[in-house]
């Protein structure tokens, strides 16, 4: 159910400081935390994010909807802040390998792109597999321990789990990345 302005408004009222500052603290960077922010209030208001929340739910100014809404809200802030890391972190690869070919011939830059193309790919095939193919759960295991650097106990605490089901998810995950990846 898509939730109208005034609901969006007063979530935005609530939520846009801690928001804001989750976002700076990952990106370090103030247009792009408000970017952020931005996009996911946007994605709200599109309907393309849905809270799970009615607008009579919201209004009723009950704490538990809101701290929902919240929490979930900085989720999105959170994920999306990690994507944008993770784009920038590509595109400061490929700059740097295109900056360290300072040789005139093109064919080792052609040579380079190509590179950097097929890697490109590979890294969205294995991306695009985990959404379609592990279960939440699992890929939150994998974001967590391999993009975050998190240790298990660490994210046993993050997701309300035993370490021994974070070490079963990791486990599953990376033999199914394997099998589809490493034949």
């Amino acid at each position: 159910m898509q939730i109208n302005k005034e609901t969006i408004e007063q979530l935005f009222r609530q939520h846009y400081l801690r928001m804001y500052q989750l976002a700076r603290v990952l990106l370090k960077d103030d247009a792009a935390s408000k970017d952020v922010v931005g996009e996911v209030f946007a994605d709200v208001l599109d309907g393309k994010t849905q809270l799970g929340l009615d607008n009579e739910t919201i209004a009723s100014n009950s704490p538990l909807p809101s701290t929902n809404a919240g929490s979930y809200l900085l989720v999105c802030v959170r994920h999306k802040c990690l994507n944008q890391l993770s784009r920038q972190k590509m595109k400061d690869r490929v700059h740097h390998l295109l900056k360290a070919d300072t040789s005139p011939s093109i064919a080792p830059l052609e040579a380079t792109i190509v590179e950097i193309d097929k890697e490109t790919e590979k890294y969205e095939a294995i991306l695009a597999y985990m959404d379609a193919e592990l279960t939440p759960q699992t890929r939150e295991v994998l974001d967590l321990r391999f993009r975050q650097k998190l240790k298990y106990r660490e994210i046993a605490t993050e997701l309300g789990i035993s370490e021994v089901a974070v070490y079963k998810h990791l486990a599953q995950g990376i033999r199914k990345l394997k099998q589809k990846f490493n034949p």
